[in-house]
């Protein structure tokens, strides 16, 4: 992190907030810029019919909402909701905007990392534009693994938070059961286990050989 960052961060106020705290809801203005120390926070939106969408997941050192990199009058158009405990940190938007205005370093930080989420976004929007839901739930698991998974032993990966069969359907908008009946079949294919039940584990190697064997019988 860039000294001139660190040395804002450490005079801002630390927020703490449990999992399941909405941080802003849509249609809110806020006048401050959360950025997160620790934990995850998704980006969801709740249909007509009252189902929840996750639209995608944030972890450290993203900012909330992401519309800060764009003009500060437009309202949020999604709910930010803590899926984990969470630590952030409170500033308001002009301190940001002045350091990444003086500081190239913070700048260049703050947009790569903003880069990187709009990168593994659009992974994940193109995959939801196919009618195949397994292969919707493939590219969620590797986003999963690319950027929460902590490497263990024999090729598998552990999410370090609670990943259950909900949370991934709604992740890519289909039906719990629809999941369920995919993950038995990853399951018996050695690319995903619970070993310690709440804990989701990903042999990545063997997922990635699955999605291409996928993509190519698909095609």
């Amino acid at each position: 992190m860039p000294p001139a960052l660190r040395k804002l961060l450490e005079g801002s106020r630390l927020k703490h907030a449990p999992k399941g705290q909405i941080l802003l809801y849509a249609g809110d203005r806020p006048t401050e810029v959360q950025l997160i120390k620790e934990g995850v926070v998704k980006l969801n939106n709740i249909d007509d019919q009252g189902n929840e969408k996750i639209l995608h997941l944030l972890r450290a050192p993203m900012i909330v909402p992401l519309a800060f990199f764009s003009r500060p009058e437009i309202a949020t158009r999604w709910y930010y909701t803590t899926l984990t405990n969470c630590e952030l940190y409170v500033l308001r938007r002009e301190e940001l905007e002045h350091l990444m205005e003086t500081d190239a370093w913070t700048m260049r930080f703050l947009i790569n990392n903003f880069s990187e989420e709009v990168h593994e976004i659009l992974t994940r929007l193109d995959s939801l534009g196919k009618s195949d839901s397994t292969y919707k739930l493939l590219i969620a698991l590797r986003y999963l693994v690319v950027c929460y998974g902590v490497k263990g032993r024999g090729g598998w990966w552990e999410i370090p938070f609670s990943v259950n069969h909900q949370l991934l359907a709604d992740m890519i908008g289909v039906s719990r059961e629809t999941v369920s009946l995919a993950m038995k079949i990853l399951s018996d294919d050695k690319i995903v286990r619970n070993p310690r039940l709440a804990r989701l584990q990903i042999n990545f190697d063997n997922l990635k050989d699955y999605i291409t064997s996928h993509s190519t019988a698909a095609s």
